[in-house]
């Protein structure tokens, strides 16, 4: 059996590598979730600053006051936001890989699925992309009562 000949995608100007066998600029793989910061813990991060990231971890510390109870739900809100990054990355991973299938130089091109090929594709990573908005607002607005009661708890 034979390895499947794949087709590079199109260069961007960006790329500057060609292949050596077909002269084509090489194009990098999609990074994968790894190489992307989490929507959640970035924000934090940047809002906060390293420091008061730490403070934000000593914070939940508190259990059972206003200020760690309010940390440890800010906290919670960034890490799903985080997890429902990471499962619309999949699901992306996975539309991207029935494509390359569908549209793979093996098949027939009259015999690739053109009706259905993304007919629940799109409608799942809508309500995936919405849900990811969703909780990326409701990470804005803990952290905006989470700085404002720490600013009045300071001295």
């Amino acid at each position: 059996m034979t390895d499947p000949i794949r087709i590079p995608r199109p260069a961007t100007p960006a790329d500057d590598k060609v292949d050596a066998h077909t002269g084509i600029p090489a194009v990098p793989p999609h990074p994968g979730p790894a190489d992307r910061p989490a929507p959640g813990t970035y924000a934090l991060r940047v809002a906060l600053g390293e420091h008061g990231y730490q403070a934000l971890s000593r914070h939940r510390q508190a259990y059972g006051t206003a200020l760690g109870e309010l940390a440890d739900l800010l906290w919670r809100t960034a890490r799903e936001a985080d997890r429902l990054h990471r499962k619309l990355l999949r699901h992306a991973a996975h539309v991207r890989d029935r494509l390359d299938h569908a549209l793979a130089p093996s098949q027939e091109p009259l015999f690739a699925p053109a009706t259905g090929l993304l007919q629940n594709a799109g409608h799942t990573t809508d309500l995936h992309a919405a849900r990811l908005a969703q909780q990326v607002r409701q990470v804005i607005v803990v952290l905006e009562s989470y700085q404002a009661v720490v600013r009045r708890t300071k001295p």
